[in-house]
């Protein structure tokens, strides 16, 4: 998934403050009660691929400065970048190319399930969580072009439909409960068995609808519950919970708050900033939530923004105003206390990385890190 490619649009300035990171914890417990020691990264594997090795030194990276996940979000509308064989995507029909693994008829990159698991007994080696990421139910153009190369054309047609505004969705139906819960029932079993295990279920940019969304409600739940069985803690984005369907939602999803508005403004935003629950609602409502602030906590990978200057910049305004309480944008929230916040998370996002290395992501981005994990775990 990796939204808000709208901060690349934005004037330098306003695209720099809109970046930031997300603080790692050393608490591994399911039942940690210490709020916000929960902090780590998010990495943007499906617009942009990560060699193993570079994934190795995160994992190394956020362990020693005291993080404790990384989020890596495999599906959205470029790649879905996980072998997956319920949907047709195996090291069976693909080619490694430079020590990468491509579908042959998509040509995208993704990573084997030995990759996945040798990446996992690292990162338990750490003390860190690997949590998947497979964002549902938009965000699926790649997987539904993974299906239709690779004989799952018929599965495809019945599961999903295009829409004019999020492109590829999955359908809100029981056809389309069961098929997420096929496809994640493969993906957690090489994420399984980890401390304070999570499973994200994705749920941004997917309705412009603000009043009530019932079929999402029972979507959402029945994938959320399916996850639970595996022994993983459920997440999901913010943008599905709305005001009328708190009472209705399983109250055991971890909510991962980016915006209270999914980016929109005028008309469009005043009405979601009405009908869209607030982190402060939402913890009133005995949620559990993370903060990924996308106004200071998201780093948009570009040629410009991994400049020394504008790097520094992003450090010194992050360290200067974000604090877990702070959900939405630069505004002053009624969170007076970290009760209920159980961590946060920088998210690097690939919307226009272009032609960028590994090694510059990891030199650009390892100063923003290590300083977010510290701020998280102080303040």
């Amino acid at each position: 998934m990796v939204h808000k490619s709208w901060l690349v649009l934005m004037p330098l300035m306003v695209l720099l403050m809109g970046c930031t990171a997300h603080k790692a914890a050393t608490t591994h417990s399911s039942s940690n009660t210490e709020y916000g020691k929960f902090n780590g990264v998010t990495l943007d594997v499906s617009r942009r691929h990560y060699r193993v090795s570079t994934l190795r030194r995160y994992i190394h990276l956020v362990a020693d400065n005291h993080g404790s996940f990384i989020q890596l979000h495999f599906s959205d509308d470029k790649d879905f970048a996980i072998e997956n064989n319920y949907v047709g995507q195996s090291i069976k029909n693909a080619r490694k190319i430079n020590g990468v693994w491509h579908n042959k008829k998509t040509n995208q990159f993704f990573y084997s399930q030995a990759e996945i698991k040798s990446l996992v007994k690292d990162a338990k080696r750490q003390g860190i969580t690997l949590i998947p990421e497979i964002d549902t139910p938009a965000h699926v153009t790649a997987l539904v072009e993974t299906m239709k190369a690779n004989g799952k054309a018929k599965l495809a047609k019945q599961v999903s439909w295009y829409s004019k505004s999020y492109r590829d969705e999955i359908h809100l139906n029981q056809a389309g409960i069961q098929f997420v819960n096929k496809l994640n029932d493969e993906v957690g079993e090489d994420f399984a068995n980890q401390s304070n295990a999570r499973f994200h279920l994705g749920g941004d940019e997917f309705t412009d609808k603000v009043k009530s969304n019932a079929p999402y409600v029972k979507y959402l739940n029945a994938t959320s519950q399916n996850v639970e069985k595996m022994g993983f803690i459920p997440e999901a984005w913010n943008d599905g919970f709305l005001n009328s369907s708190l009472s209705k939602l399983n109250k055991d999803i971890q909510v991962t708050y980016w915006s209270w508005t999914a980016d929109q403004h005028g008309s469009l935003g005043k009405q979601r900033q009405k009908y869209w629950a607030s982190m402060p609602k939402l913890i009133k409502h005995g949620f559990k939530v993370l903060n990924y602030n996308d106004y200071y906590l998201y780093f948009n990978l570009s040629k410009a923004n991994i400049s020394k200057k504008n790097v520094n910049y992003m450090i010194s305004d992050m360290k200067q105003y974000w604090k877990p309480t702070l959900w939405h944008n630069d505004n002053d929230t009624t969170l007076k206390s970290k009760r209920g916040i159980v961590g946060s998370s920088v998210s690097l996002w690939a919307d226009a990385a272009g032609s960028i290395t590994d090694q510059q992501v990891y030199q650009a981005s390892n100063k923003f890190i290590k300083t977010f994990l510290k701020l998280a775990e102080d303040r």
